[in-house]
């Protein structure tokens, strides 16, 4: 659900002016719950149970003129049987208001046109079938847009609305004699009325009921078409944010549209719509940019410049506008910390994560070595408890990398090298983070893996198996503290090299297993007792130190500490600095900086358990 920042500009289905007298009335039926097509936002269906029409008068202007000059008179909206309603007046004490009058006396047909300010909103899919407003609406083409909040601001008597085929009846005075002419209508004038008449008193009794202490009770009240002996009933209190109200009433490129469009371009409109909103996914499909000089263009005309002939030249005078350079950066940021996100992090199984607020040594305490609350007698005191031998250390240090992209590689490549770069940062910025962690992990610093920890064997018969890993699920489960107090520790996670995996899948995941000199198989006691995660960098000897394809490691969960991931402040995810083509004035090249701040230490060691698996 996304919030907006816009009004909606909806043309009117039905506009009545009785134009006699010195104040005519105004009968408008503003919108009728179906499909349209609304500039900036595509097709567009507005629910009806969503929009506030509280305010006690609403505008009537001329063709979205908001000054005094374009005030032409004033009403009340409603909804009710589907629709949107508005019944006012006409106060000819304005230019504009004689004008209407006039050309309504003469004949003339009018439309409207709605200003609708919408809070909240989601993207119907192609194909996919909503109920709304009291009927069922099937998306098509590429999908809708269906504005779930929205409070009406203001509605405009206007000469051609959005929508060609909106109906008008107008009621109009010509020599002293009143003449009615209308189109087909779904219901008529009178009936309108008595609509919006019945409206009016619903509304005037939920606002006595409300007695102005209960605005959300209300809003609702009316929003939902609840009745007063429902209000009277009401308990729910809600608040809605609206948006602040902007007019728009055609797309234009913006920043956020130009870097959608180089999401999308880049095959990422599902990331562009998630961080960019819908609204700016959509704008940026109606660009229908299909390369890099689309984009140079609506760079351009969004900095006011003209578009200079030639590939090469448009992409150069693009490259030194505010706005490509910005897109362009920011759309490769987060093109990189998606790549970041998914890529494979096989140590969140187990480990806690900690922040850091600096680069200095912080102290953490193992939570197996707190001890038990004790018994405290009448009027007693509190024994003091000690962590001294419980501590451990860790603390957090920055990794980074430069990487430019030159000029020319930009331009022939189409942003294809520019998406590339960025999405290997992303994943360089996991891996390094994943080295530290099976670094320090691999140098047991302080015996960490150790017999006389209780929480490390070896021999032959540690080798990955049914008894052997029975054997390590029972050492964690068995792990008691200095006291000789049971710790209710348990094994969640095995953690085995790529060459230990089909075996591992076979003691996890299969119903039964055959046991040595024995041909009939039995029952697999430890089916799903713990969790499978394989890391490679476990038998990687070209890179880490003490790597083994044999040795074999489980795990308790994150609360339990067994390996500690620091961030500073934190933050876990790398930092992303794009200077453009500025970074180096000896340079035409495109600059990113990335850099994260992270570290990793081991934790209790009652919380792991390695098996080497081998003599």
């Amino acid at each position: 659900m996304s919030t907006a920042t816009e009004e909606l500009l909806l043309s009117a289905a039905e506009v009545e002016i009785q134009a006699t007298g010195k104040s005519p009335a105004v009968s408008i039926v503003a919108y009728t719950g179906g499909q349209m097509v609304v500039p900036g936002w595509g097709p567009l269906v507005i629910d009806l149970a969503g929009v506030d029409v509280s305010a006690s008068q609403i505008s009537i202007l001329a063709d979205h003129d908001s000054t005094l000059r374009g005030v032409v008179g004033f009403g009340r909206a409603s909804v009710a049987n589907g629709k949107l309603l508005v019944a006012g007046t006409i106060a000819p004490t304005t230019g504009a208001a004689r004008q209407i009058i006039e050309l309504a006396r003469s004949g003339f047909q009018f439309q409207a046109s709605v200003g609708v300010a919408p809070s909240e909103w989601e993207r119907v899919r192609a194909g996919e079938l909503v109920e709304v407003n009291g009927r069922a609406i099937r998306a098509t083409g590429h999908g809708f847009t269906l504005v779930r909040s929205s409070a009406l601001k203001e509605v405009s008597i206007v000469a051609i609305g959005a929508d060609a085929g909106t109906s008008v009846a107008i009621a109009a005075s010509k020599e002293g004699e009143e003449a009615l002419m209308t189109t087909t209508t779904e219901k008529s004038v009178e009936d309108i009325r008595a609509e919006a008449a019945a409206e009016t008193e619903r509304i005037s009794a939920i606002r006595r009921v409300c007695n102005g202490q209960h605005g959300d009770i209300e809003a609702r009240a009316i929003r939902e078409g609840w009745n007063e002996q429902k209000t009277e009933l009401a308990v729910l209190r809600e608040s809605r944010p609206k948006g602040p109200f902007i007019h728009t009433t055609a797309v234009a490129p913006t920043r956020h549209v130009i870097e959608a469009a180089i999401l999308a371009q880049m095959g990422h409109e599902t990331l562009a719509e998630k961080h960019l909103g819908p609204q700016a996914a959509l704008q940026a499909r109606d660009m229908r940019v299909t390369s890099l000089v689309d984009l140079c263009r609506a760079a351009l005309q969004l900095d006011g410049r003209d578009a200079p002939s030639g590939r090469e030249a448009l992409i150069r005078a693009a490259l030194s506008t505010y706005s490509l350079p910005v897109a362009l950066g920011d759309a490769a940021n987060k093109v990189l910390l998606d790549s970041y996100t998914e890529s494979p992090a096989t140590w969140r199984s187990f480990a806690a994560i900690k922040s850091a607020n600096d680069f200095k040594d912080h102290t953490g305490v193992r939570p197996s070595q707190t001890g038990d609350l004790e018994e405290v007698a009448p009027g007693g005191e509190l024994k003091h408890g000690s962590v001294k031998e419980a501590l451990y250390k860790y603390s957090v240090d920055t990794f980074g990398k430069m990487l430019t992209i030159d000029r020319r590689d930009i331009i022939n490549d189409d942003l294809g090298l520019f998406e590339d770069t960025a999405a290997s940062l992303g994943r360089a910025a996991m891996r390094s983070l994943s080295d530290l962690v099976y670094k320090v992990l691999l140098a047991n610093a302080g015996s960490f893996f150790g017999a006389g920890n209780g929480n490390y064997d070896d021999g032959a018969g540690t080798a990955l198996g049914s008894d052997s890993l029975a054997t390590g699920v029972a050492r964690i489960m068995a792990q008691r503290d200095d006291e000789n107090r049971d710790l209710d520790i348990r094994a969640r996670t095995l953690l085995v090299p790529p060459e230990l995996q089909q075996t591992a899948k076979e003691l996890l995941l299969s119903d039964f297993i055959q046991r040595a000199n024995n041909d009939v198989p039995t029952g697999n006691a430890l089916k799903n007792v713990v969790n499978l995660e394989v890391e490679p960098r476990l038998s990687n000897s070209d890179r880490f130190a003490g790597t083994s394809a044999k040795a074999w490691y489980l795990f308790a969960g994150p609360q339990d500490m067994p390996i500690i991931a620091a961030f500073l402040q934190g933050k876990q995810s790398p930092t992303v600095e794009f200077f453009g083509l500025d970074a180096d004035p000896n340079k035409l090249a495109a600059t990113w900086r990335v850099y994260f701040d992270y570290g990793c230490a081991l934790g209790d060691f009652r919380a792991a358990y390695k098996a080497k698996g081998e003599a």
